[in-house]
C-alpha cells in the first residue's frame, strides 16, 4: 500500500493511528519531542508492523477525527500502556503533562488510576538504575 492509497481510505478508525496519535500525545505532552523518543517510536512502528506512512498521514489529519480504537484484551492493552510508558520514560522523568496524558488514555482503555500506576511500577522493575529514576520522578509528580 502507497501513500496515495492511505488519503483514500477512511483512516479514523485505524487501530494503528490510535496508537501512533497515543504516542504523539504521550512524547508532546511536556513539550519537549526528543529525537530520543522519535527513535523510541519508530522502533515501536517496525516492531509491531506499523506501516511508517501512517505516521506521515497521521501528521496531516485533526488527531480529534481519529476514534479511539483500543485492543481488548487485558494483555494487549497491557502492552499497549507499556509502549507509552517506555516513550515516557526516555528522559528518565516523568512529567505531570505526560502523567496526565498516559492516566487519561488508560482510562479511555479501562484501567484505574491505581492500575495504572502498578503497569508503570512493573515496567520500572525491569530497567534497573533507569527504572528506579523514572519512578521516582512518577511518584513526585503524579499528584501535581
Amino acid at each position: 500500500m502507497g501513500l496515495f492509497d492511505l488519503f483514500k481510505r477512511d483512516l479514523s478508525n485505524d487501530p494503528d493511528l490510535t496508537r501512533l496519535r497515543d504516542l504523539i500525545i504521550i512524547s508532546a505532552s511536556d513539550s519537549n519531542y526528543s529525537m530520543d523518543e522519535n527513535s523510541i517510536i519508530l522502533d515501536i512502528c517496525r516492531e509491531e508492523g506499523i506501516d511508517i506512512d501512517k505516521l506521515q498521514q497521521l501528521f496531516k489529519m485533526d488527531p480529534e477525527k481519529i476514534k479511539d480504537n483500543y485492543p481488548t484484551s487485558l494483555v494487549e492493552k497491557s502492552k499497549y500502556l507499556r509502549r507509552l510508558i517506555e516513550v515516557m520514560a526516555t528522559d528518565k522523568v516523568c512529567y505531570p503533562q505526560e502523567i496526565e496524558a498516559l492516566r487519561s488514555i488508560a482510562r479511555r482503555m479501562g484501567f484505574s488510576d491505581d492500575q495504572t500506576d502498578g503497569e508503570i511500577r512493573d515496567y520500572c522493575k525491569c530497567l534497573g538504575k533507569k527504572g528506579e529514576a523514572v519512578l521516582a520522578s512518577y511518584e513526585e509528580n503524579k499528584n501535581k
